[in-house]
């Protein structure tokens, strides 16, 4: 990192966090730094950029740092407003398109803190608003750790962070008032508890299917969108359906590396808006006439008994890994389903 990145341009001057353009040059200035308390002198010369320097040491590690959490802290004490990022559903564990549910706005709110310990979490500046409250850490050299992450999701706690790694020179007031009062892609939400609370939304209606390997292909039997159909069983080629499906918000493996996938597709529920709408509606809207035809016939044999496939009939047989349907003209045809026909 740069020095110049690094060059104090607020300090404490009497307990207030005040700007290099506001005092006097030199030791005149009456200011020390926000972290090691050291006495500071305001270089303002002609050569370089306004700046505060340590008396009695070369470096301090966090004082650029601080002095930002309290030039944030004391913009916000007096805009009492801010605007904060969208908020997003991401689906990290699939191809599934993040879902925007709030759009940056702005906020206003009761009071801020400084560093205030929750816990053993000790977040940059916390926000009030209402009885809720979020964090904004303002990353400069240390940004947020999986650590501390961990913490926070524990916690169910929101928080923006800043990132400001990669400004080039030292920011100022204007600057900082800018990014805190307007949408930037520099200020995003590192984690939020509405997003995570959708997201668990999905996760509680979405059924755990298996991803087979069959040759060269790797297929999820009795798919509830009936995308492809053998000898009367639906089921999805997961390289050409289900990684570019809507339903399918998770890939992974199980404790025995086996894949699995994690589809909405019984439900019919690809947003967060189709929560809200009747299953049938919602039927019409994602799926084709025609698969939705194929489907109740194949729920309307089955629930009758009948196969199908050849036009048997089908018994509850027990297998390895318990009940399911099976034809009774096996082994001539070997048709199974689900003994609970969970994928209609």
């Amino acid at each position: 990192m740069s020095q110049k990145r690094l060059n104090l341009t607020y300090a404490l001057k009497e307990g207030v966090i005040t700007h290099i353009s506001e005092v006097e040059r030199g030791l005149k200035c009456g200011c020390i730094c926000p972290a090691c308390k050291d006495k500071l002198i305001a270089r303002k010369g002609k050569r370089v950029m306004h700046h505060f320097a340590h008396q009695s040491i070369e470096n301090c590690e966090y004082g650029y740092e601080s002095s930002l959490h309290l030039a944030a802290k004391d913009i916000l004490l007096q805009t009492k407003k801010m605007v904060i990022p969208p908020v997003y559903i991401c689906f990290t564990e699939s191809y599934k398109e993040e879902i925007c549910i709030s759009e940056a706005k702005e906020i206003a709110f009761d009071r801020v803190e400084l560093e205030h310990r929750f816990n053993d979490i000790v977040p940059d500046i916390v926000v009030y608003v209402g009885k809720k409250q979020f964090f904004i850490e303002i990353f400069v050299t240390h940004c947020i750790d999986e650590e501390k992450l961990k913490k926070l999701k524990a916690a169910d706690i929101s928080t923006i962070e800043i990132d400001l790694s990669k400004t080039d020179s030292t920011i100022s007031t204007d600057e900082l008032t800018s990014l805190l009062m307007e949408n930037d892609k520099t200020k995003y939400w590192k984690y939020n508890s509405l997003a995570n609370k959708c997201l668990n939304k999905f996760y509680s209606v979405a059924d755990k299917r298996d991803v087979i390997a069959r040759g060269f292909a790797l297929h999820v039997d009795w798919c509830p969108i009936a995308v492809r159909i053998w000898r009367g069983k639906p089921y999805a080629n997961f390289i050409d359906d289900c990684a570019s499906c809507e339903f399918c918000i998770a890939h992974s493996f199980d404790e025995d590396e086996n894949q699995f996938i994690l589809c909405t597709g019984r439900q019919c529920i690809s947003s967060i808006e189709d929560f809200n709408i009747p299953f049938n509606a919602r039927r019409e809207v994602h799926i084709q006439e025609k698969q939705i035809a194929e489907l109740d016939q194949w729920k309307t044999l089955l629930l009758r008994g009948e196969c199908p496939n050849c036009g048997g009939r089908l018994l509850v047989k027990n297998g390895k890994y318990g009940n399911f349907l099976g034809c009774n003209q096996y082994p001539r045809c070997k048709f199974t389903a689900p003994a609970n026909l969970l994928y209609l």
